[in-house]
């Protein structure tokens, strides 16, 4: 099967019995979130077919780990890392379609947010968030598009909350228009094609389009949106279209972050929408906030191949490198082949420049599995010596979601050597037994 749109992507989870089929009627407020946060946890998706107060089926955890990204690319996902590292070196560009587009079957022109199912996932989120939608956005001055994630709080059936981090190219577009006093267009694509929700994730300083379309392998058929000169994909669910209104700003939050916590309630950027367009019978596409699929997306797929390109400038000995979403992203495990002394250290400083989340750098040999949580935990119990092989690095700059950061984002960081020493490489072995089919004595 080929995988181009949610559509295809669902039935190749289906296919993989890997979906959660949820016929009971749900709410929106908090029981979704929470019945899909269960499914999260055994590694499944959740269609819920009835949702309260809306006609629009729900999805959500498409691509909650590297397996899923794996399917939503068609690859094993063992070549996830590479296909990613070479999404940025051969884009492709979109490429305008001229007949009619799926995701424009459907014209809403008095649009009303409040008809879709949004949910409001955690238990302490001020209200209904989109979440898992892809914000597109186009510079006034270049005209570069820039797609990325910035979650949007609904205050009413046209206006809604949209928090663009400081560092985003969305937010760079916005102030320069903001300067003279013109809003900024925007879109948001919900239920497009999975490779557009793994590009957005991407800090790419060109346009994420493309890396999309390097990962399907052939560009990525767009049209332009009905209200505003932005390029909006051809297959989505739903096009919500928009504008960020200049010098307008509300309370927004607190909704569950990456991080595990809740972000504060602060004073957020404002968005008027114009029009919604959406195919025909509709599936609505969410994420859980502080969930794996939300920490995945954003801190694991997109920066592991720069992680692992950042080591192999130092070492040849790297195996392979982990961002695990347990960790919220802020924790990389990278496993090295008999390090020679002192190359831990040097590997652990150039994972820590890979990225500035980065807080805490593990380093373990080549017999620890890097995915299993605790084969790490043993490594750090049986392997390190703490008075040796634990380096902390204070002052130094992290993400400032982090509560324990300061208020500029700074932060003590960590490196924890746990390999063996290099003369006791060949000593001592550790128990490992070999795999069975179990089935087979089960019967």
């Amino acid at each position: 099967m080929t995988i181009h749109d949610l559509r295809t992507f669902i039935v190749a989870a289906r296919a993989a019995g890997e979906v959660n089929e949820i016929h009971q009627s749900v709410s929106p407020v908090h029981e979704l979130g929470n019945v899909l946060k269960a499914c999260e946890r055994i590694d499944k998706a959740a269609y819920f077919h009835k949702v309260e107060g809306s006609e629009f089926p729900v999805v959500g955890g498409l691509l909650s780990s590297q397996r899923w990204v794996g399917r939503a690319l068609e690859c094993p996902s063992e070549e996830v890392g590479d296909r990613m590292a070479m999404a940025t070196e051969r884009p492709i560009k979109p490429e305008l379609q001229k007949s009619a587009a799926v995701s424009q079957e459907c014209v809403i022109e008095k649009p009303d947010l409040t008809k879709l199912p949004i949910p409001t996932h955690s238990p302490l989120d001020a209200g209904a968030f989109i979440t898992a939608g892809v914000v597109i956005s186009r510079d006034h001055e270049t005209g570069q598009h820039n797609l990325s994630y910035n979650r949007m709080q609904i205050y009413g059936p046209d206006r809604s909350g949209i928090s663009m981090n400081i560092w985003r190219h969305m937010k760079a577009f916005y102030d320069r228009g903001e300067k003279t006093g013109r809003n900024l267009p925007f879109c948001v694509a919900i239920g497009p094609d999975p490779t557009l929700m793994i590009a957005a994730a991407c800090r790419y300083d060109g346009d994420e389009y493309e890396i999309a379309g390097a990962l399907r392998g052939a560009p990525i058929p767009v049209v332009r949106a009905q209200t505003c000169d932005v390029m909006v994909p051809a297959f989505a669910e739903f096009i919500i279209e928009g504008e960020v209104i200049a010098g307008e700003r509300h309370l927004e939050g607190p909704m569950a972050e990456f991080t595990g916590h809740y972000s504060a309630r602060d004073e957020k950027h404002v968005a008027r929408i114009t029009r919604i367009t959406h195919r025909k019978q509709p599936i609505f596409q969410t994420m859980n906030g502080g969930g794996y699929e939300h920490v995945y997306i954003g801190n694991t797929i997109t920066r592991e191949p720069l992680l692992a390109r950042f080591i192999r400038h130092m070492t040849k000995k790297l195996r392979a490198v982990h961002l695990p979403p347990y960790a919220a992203g802020f924790t990389a495990i990278i496993s090295l082949d008999d390090p020679a002394p002192g190359e831990v250290r040097n590997v652990a400083i150039a994972a820590m420049a890979a990225h500035v989340n980065i807080k805490s750098v593990i380093v373990v040999g080549k017999d620890v599995d890097i995915y299993d949580p605790a084969d790490v935990m043993w490594a750090l119990s049986t392997r390190v010596r703490w008075h040796e092989d634990l380096l902390p690095i204070p002052g130094a700059h992290g993400n400032e979601l982090d509560p324990t950061s300061d208020e500029h984002g700074v932060q003590c960081k960590v490196i924890i050597d746990a390999t063996l020493p290099a003369a006791s490489t060949k000593s001592p072995i550790k128990v490992a037994y070999p795999p069975i089919d179990l089935a087979r004595y089960i019967k």
